[in-house]
């Protein structure tokens, strides 16, 4: 019983392989989940961009208040309109504030007549005094009168500083220059101060600096590392798509914000808006460009391997693979391998495997990368311009077949399946 039930699991087995690895010409492997093909280690310039979206915002905003509380007597802007540093943004009712005015700077000039009146009767009463005319006490009295109308003189000019500015401060300018955002209220409306008020007084309107705007975007925490500040970037709007905003990164938040299971960080960009056609909440693409080499040795990223993978497409048996264990590195005059060119090097950059193609026949040889993107990776040693390198692309479903005939012959080594013994 047990024999027939031994026999119909290798049977299952047997059919389950036929299913998973039908008969195959040799030929045809190449049309199968792995592509096998060559390419030429060759030069050019090789970009490193790292691609995320945001929306464009000004990099100056500034809320306008007003110190003052009354109704707004003159108000000429509206939203969109450009204005200049100093540029008038509004007018409130001053009458108040001039009568005020007006009061101090009299009641100003009635102080500086009474000290001029008492320092002359305080040099009499001093001649008096010395002539022994008046006592002592007359004289320090009129000495006294001088002092005082000296601090009503000082109480009077900064009463007239205070009317002053509470009289200035019926008008409102524009602190920068800028663009009006948004404004908040209209010709007759009544505002509250914004520094006496609780409620932190009225919003009269918003103006922003766009000359330089900024984008504040994204980026996935496996591409941060790359970005440093002073990179440049390259920002698209959604209204110019056939139009390129430049401008540089400016700061890299040291926070992660993690939504979704998904771990990013913020990145501003600062672009450059001299023209005036970007504008705030615009959606932008951002395109960063982390890295630049110019005229470099590149191969396709499918070329680079390691030593496990290299056995199992050279078709290698473990035993033999110990040869690729310590494979020999060229010295400055390409002995010990014949591949002119080649360099030992010390650096710490990684290094990874490649085949190259000599007279026909594969040879795995081990290179030294620099920078690399989703195509294309530098080589600083190991090859040379002109080298055939062998490209493999493995799919998914050839990596799940592998997996599923290796717990195959697992099971064949369970008790009873083992075949007979000898």
């Amino acid at each position: 019983m047990k024999k027939l039930i031994a026999s119909l699991l290798i049977i299952a087995i047997l059919v389950i392989w036929f299913i998973f690895n039908p008969f195959k010409k040799p030929e045809n492997l190449n049309r199968g989940p792995t592509k096998r093909s060559t390419s030429i280690a060759k030069r050019g310039n090789l970009i490193i961009a790292i691609n995320s979206t945001g929306v464009i915002e000004p990099t100056l905003t500034v809320e306008l208040k007003s110190k003052a509380s009354g109704e707004i007597k003159e108000l000429p802007i509206e939203e969109g309109d450009i204005v200049k540093k100093g540029q008038l943004i509004a007018r409130l009712d001053a009458t108040t504030a001039k009568n005020d005015f007006d009061q101090a700077q009299a009641d100003l000039e009635v102080a500086r007549v009474a000290l001029s009146q008492a320092t002359k009767q305080a040099q009499r009463q001093k001649q008096l005094y010395e002539q022994g005319l008046i006592s002592e006490l007359d004289y320090e009295n009129s000495v006294l009168a001088k002092e005082q109308a000296n601090s009503n003189l000082v109480r009077a000019e900064t009463a007239m500083e205070y009317a002053k500015e509470r009289l200035s401060d019926t008008i409102i300018k524009s602190p920068i220059d800028g663009i009006i955002l948004k404004k908040f209220v209209e010709k007759g409306q009544i505002i509250a101060s914004g520094i006496s008020a609780v409620s932190g007084g009225t919003t009269i309107v918003t103006v922003a600096d766009m000359s330089r705007a900024y984008v504040r975007t994204s980026v996935d925490e496996v591409d941060i590392g790359q970005i440093t500040p002073n990179q440049k970037a390259t920002v698209i709007a959604e209204s110019y798509p056939d139009r390129e905003f430049y401008g540089e990164v400016l700061q890299i938040h040291p926070l992660a914000k993690v939504e979704q299971n998904v771990t990013t960080f913020d990145v501003t960009i600062g672009v450059d808006n001299s023209e005036g056609l970007l504008m705030a909440g615009m959606n932008a693409s951002v395109e960063i460009i982390a890295g630049f080499r110019e005229n470099v040795l590149l191969v396709p990223r499918e070329a680079l391997t390691d030593a496990r993978t290299i056995v199992k497409m050279l078709g290698v048996s473990p035993v033999g693979a110990g040869q690729y264990a310590n494979i020999k590195k060229p010295d400055r005059r390409g002995k010990e391998g014949g591949h002119p060119g080649m360099k030992v090097n010390k650096s710490t950059n990684p290094k990874r495997m490649v085949i190259v193609i000599v007279n026909g026949q594969e040879e795995p040889r081990e290179v030294e990368i620099g920078l690399s993107n989703f195509e294309k990776a530098e080589i600083l040693s190991g090859l040379v311009e002109g080298d055939t390198v062998l490209t493999t692309v493995t799919s998914k479903a050839l990596q799940d077949r592998e997996a599923f005939l290796e717990r195959i012959k697992g099971w064949s080594r369970l008790p009873g399946m083992g075949g007979k013994k000898k």
